[in-house]
């Protein structure tokens, strides 16, 4: 195992594909910082012209995440070449076929892909994100990690990231051509952060639901205690508004696809790509709240009853540390990737390479 991994280090090492890659991830995020710094200083009122940066501690944090997060929504594309390209050719030049005749077992080769794949978008994450801090740093922008909490978070972000490249690796292994694993990881490169921009879009607890009602219905017996209303108006508003107006077909069928997988990420931790710093809201979220959403419904549906944020503030699930978040991200992630690793090598295992 360690001879194959050696020789697998030593040819990611000799890719110029792999350096190219390296090379983008070290200069887009500078550009990125530098044109972003421009866009927040431009002065048009007297001719073009740029002025100082002029930007509190949340909005610092913010850019500082985003820019360095970027690497999930931009290395994906990359990454499924790399290791279709890298791997596939080992079908067509035979040297699958030479490690198993020089006495290496199918799971050393195996494990052998799937470890050098992940230690190179590893390295990969890193660069981007070293490269982005010092171009957040050197634009000018300032660099602030949160006391160094951000760091958890980008390990998180590689952790979900290390999904895809268990993806692509046991694709562009279980297919002897290239066209077909290569097709197939482009697409699920492309296509990932659209998903998980749906499936993100239902990540509200089910019991931050049930707390919001309670303490809405507690609201209407205020309401009728006080004599705004009358039981019979009441009890059909609240019968009206209930947990399937407030959360929707969707949620039902995609608030479980959320639960169990790593998609939603890029939502949960604002890390929707450089197109997400166009956003109205520029401020690191030092919590995830649900609130918003009941609030937008509350408004939508009519509900009488307010919710104040003294009473959100005391419903179960309507808030989450990203502490937690992290570890719940960082489990399902690793789930998914024994899951995947495991199947492709009962395919691996049969496949005739002779």
């Amino acid at each position: 195992m360690l001879k194959l991994l050696g020789f697998e280090f030593r040819r990611i090492f000799k890719s110029i594909f792999f350096w190219i890659i390296a090379g983008f991830s070290v200069i887009w995020p500078v550009l990125t910082a530098v044109l972003y710094r421009a866009l927040i200083t431009l002065d048009l009122s007297d001719g073009i012209k740029f002025g100082p940066v002029r930007l509190g501690t949340d909005e610092i944090q913010y850019l500082t995440w985003m820019i360095a997060v970027a690497f999930i929504t931009e290395l994906p594309k990359f990454i499924a070449l790399f290791t279709c390209l890298h791997i596939g050719r080992d079908y067509s030049d035979g040297i699958i076929r030479n490690k198993i005749i020089s006495g290496h077992s199918r799971i050393a080769i195996y494990g052998s892909y799937i470890v050098t794949q992940m230690v190179a978008t590893i390295c990969l994450c890193v660069i981007y994100i070293a490269s982005a801090l010092f171009g957040v740093a050197v634009s000018g922008i300032g660099v602030d990690l949160n006391g160094g909490e951000m760091f958890a978070r980008f390990a998180t972000a590689i952790v979900v990231f290390l999904v895809m490249t268990v993806s692509f690796t046991v694709l562009a292994v279980i297919f002897r051509r290239r066209a077909l694993p290569l097709i197939l990881s482009i697409l699920i490169a492309l296509s990932s952060n659209a998903v998980a921009s749906v499936i993100g879009y239902f990540n509200t607890p089910g019991k931050a639901c049930d707390g919001y009602l309670e303490v809405r219905n507690e609201n209407y017996e205020e309401l009728v205690e006080l004599g705004y209303l009358d039981d019979d108006t009441a009890d059909e508003l609240i019968e009206k508004n209930d947990k399937d107006a407030y959360m929707g077909i969707g949620w039902k069928i995609f608030h479980p696809v959320y639960v169990v997988s790593p998609f939603g990420f890029e939502g949960d931790y604002q890390a929707g790509g450089v197109t997400s710093l166009i956003s109205n809201s520029i401020e690191y979220q030092k919590e995830l709240d649900f609130s918003n959403h009941f609030i937008t419904q509350s408004f939508m549906l009519d509900d009488m009853a307010q919710v104040t944020p003294q009473q959100y503030r005391k419903i179960d699930s309507m808030q989450i540390s990203y502490d937690e978040l992290n570890w719940i991200y960082i489990g399902k992630s690793v789930a998914w990737m024994t899951v995947i690793a495991a199947y492709g090598f009962v395919v691996f295992r049969k496949k005739n390479m002779f």
